[in-house]
């Protein structure tokens, strides 16, 4: 047996209690080291004045516990986004530059960071995208989202990031994460939540997608595993790479407009071999 097919056997077996044990741990460490500050003056200290309202100041060393946890914990339950959100918090401080770059250097990009827009809908707003023309992006979103049983509400705030700034292009980013699967046409099975992290890391240089994608494929059965790397892999990293940033798309604006031009406007293709949670054969699904 190979050492990544070894390593990926044990991962299996051992990754739920594993993760549940070590995140405990971890968390504890956290949660400890936030009510109880090292006194001591430290470079590694963060700020203890939060920056906005979510923020929840933190030193370098409870980042690493956090990212720890989340780690553990995501890996034993891709199912909660909340742990897949928490690591990103703590891993993203630093890694903002290319985002930020593509935003200035975009009148767009621009236009959202000065007008710093949240996703959200009235009840009205929200059913009303349900009436949108077949074959409209909104249309194509409200679809996609009741197909799948989530909503746009439960994307959770940032929390561990020290830059207000930062702190909104990664809530942003965030957010307009289920527009991203629609415009790729993927639905929430492991293996297409997969796809959508390596093909924003390729966007945005995030670290937390690069983990997801080096990690996530260890807990797949070997033929989602096989057609992961093979399929979906090379599509992500390709498309992502010369895709126009989604960073810096007016997503709210794009909903009465033609899914099929948006694509054609982001350079985006889809990818001909690909299931969702509707094909039995990806049979690794998000719980609904």
């Amino acid at each position: 047996m190979s050492l990544a097919g070894l390593v990926s056997g044990v991962a299996r077996r051992v990754a739920t209690p594993a993760a549940l044990a070590g995140a405990a741990f971890v968390a504890a460490k956290a949660m400890a080291a936030f009510t109880s500050p090292d006194a001591k003056a430290d470079s590694a200290r963060s700020m203890t004045k939060p920056l906005y309202e979510t923020h929840k100041p933190s030193t370098t060393l409870q980042k690493t516990f956090i990212a720890a946890g989340s780690a553990l914990m995501g890996f034993g339950d891709p199912t909660d986004g909340s742990h897949i959100a928490a690591l990103g918090d703590a891993t993203s401080n630093g890694f903002f530059g290319k985002m930020r770059e593509q935003m200035i250097s975009d009148p767009t990009g621009r236009r959202i960071l000065k007008d710093r827009p949240q996703i959200s809908f009235t009840p009205e707003q929200w059913e009303a995208l349900a009436s949108l023309p077949e074959g409209s992006f909104g249309h194509a979103y409200y679809n996609q989202m009741k197909r799948n049983g989530i909503s746009w509400s439960t994307r959770p705030p940032v929390r561990f990031v020290d830059n207000e700034e930062d702190a909104y292009m990664l809530l942003r980013y965030r957010q307009c994460h289920d527009f991203y699967h629609t415009i790729l046409d993927l639905d929430i099975s492991v293996v297409e939540e997969l796809t959508i992290k390596v093909f924003e890391w390729r966007q945005t240089g995030l670290p937390v997608g690069l983990i997801a994608s080096v990690f996530g494929p260890l807990r797949l059965p070997p033929h989602e595993k096989a057609r992961f790397f093979s399929h979906y892999l090379p599509w992500a990293m390709q498309c992502g790479s010369q895709a126009k940033p989604i960073i810096s798309v007016y997503w709210e604006e794009m909903l009465e407009r033609s899914v099929d031009e948006v694509r054609k406007e982001m350079r985006v293709w889809l990818l001909p071999e690909r299931n969702s949670v509707t094909h039995a054969e990806n049979y690794t699904a998000v719980a609904q």
